[in-house]
């Protein structure tokens, strides 16, 4: 009897300890401080929120929160663990297998616990199941069921992001990427796109392949750290390679989901057409537009119970309107000048 293809959507957070704190661009204070976390977990109950109201009934979905507490918090007056459960989100602990050394880079240096969760789902997916892990700061816009069947011609589908050869993305260029490559056993006769971490959609055989190779590529890594050489910094330099090495298709989640910049007081790329899109990371709106949804769903909002049109007015309301962000004419005036001399 054939098993049936499970599709999974997930998210994670990672609770820094002191020792672990380091810079999250786009969400001020301490990332050890329960306030900082509370931003986070915010995230994850509209990320579900805005999927369940696509998947809570398609065959095959299931819903999955990996971190490495067992503690799940309780925010502003919402029991997050019953709305784990109520909603049957299964929820992981883990242990980060990947910590960084304090010198090793001075942001994101929590992001290879996405390798921990490689790890665990390598073991939990057959070949032919499906993976679609998000940032926290990511929301649906629109059923993403049928997008799994990307997979079945490919391993996985990535999402390219648009950086000339030699800008600088977490310490290092397409260039060095290229020459990383290489040295991992690559060549590639030119540059490789980095491919935007905020999302991983691959099948069970691209997640154990990575579960398999990964543990030797992290030993490498921290002795290229300890010589002071280039190396990858962050988990989607890492994945990169991956999606390289094992022929994904290359750019096919552009069509589906974008880096949505919203503060007009630094950068704005919103275009009308972004309405279109299943998927939208809003890396702007973790105080903002999910406070406000997040708030909204505590005083018992339904997401579920909107039609299609009063979602859309909702969505754009909550999280692309440039109003959102009260317009700071001195910091407005500079990132424009910004602008016009890199141009």
């Amino acid at each position: 009897m054939k098993s049936e293809v499970v599709k999974y959507i997930g998210t994670w957070v990672y609770l820094d300890s002191v020792a672990e704190q380091s810079n999250f661009p786009n969400n001020k204070g301490n990332s050890s401080t329960p306030e900082f976390q509370a931003v986070y977990w915010r995230c994850i109950v509209v990320f579900f929120e805005t999927s369940l109201r696509f998947h809570a009934k398609t065959p095959g979905i299931k819903h999955i929160l990996f971190t490495n507490t067992e503690t799940v918090p309780v925010i502003d007056g919402m029991d997050l663990d019953a709305f784990f459960k109520k909603n049957d989100i299964e929820v992981v602990t883990l242990k980060n297998k990947y910590p960084l050394p304090q010198d090793y880079f001075q942001s994101f240096r929590n992001q290879f616990f996405e390798f921990s969760i490689v790890d665990f789902m390598a073991d939990k997916m057959n070949e032919k199941d499906a993976f679609l892990l998000l940032d926290s700061d990511c929301v649906f816009n629109k059923d993403f069921s049928e997008v799994f069947d990307q997979l079945k011609q490919h391993p996985a589908a990535t999402m390219n992001m648009p950086y000339e050869e030699d800008y600088v993305i977490h310490g290092i260029t397409r260039r060095q990427m290229q020459v990383l490559f290489e040295e991992f056993g690559l060549p590639l006769k030119i540059a490789p796109f980095y491919c935007g971490g905020e999302i991983l959609l691959a099948s069970g055989a691209f997640i154990k392949a990575v579960a398999e190779h990964f543990p030797n590529m992290f030993k490498t890594l921290l002795d290229k750290n300890d010589a002071g050489q280039p190396k990858f910094n962050e988990e989607a330099h890492a994945l990169s390679f991956y999606y390289y090495k094992h022929e994904a298709k290359l750019g096919e989640m552009n069509h589906y989901i974008k880096r949505m910049w919203t503060n007009r007081n630094h950068f704005r790329n919103i275009e009308p057409k972004d309405t279109d899109l299943y998927i939208w990371h809003l890396p702007n709106e973790k105080p903002v537009g999910f406070a406000s949804m997040f708030d909204f769903i505590n005083k018992g909002g339904n997401l579920a119970n909107m039609d299609e049109s009063s979602y859309a007015k909702f969505m754009f309301n909550t999280f692309l309107q440039a109003t959102n962000h009260p317009l700071n004419l001195p910091k407005f005036i500079l990132s424009k000048t910004r602008k016009m001399l890199q141009r």
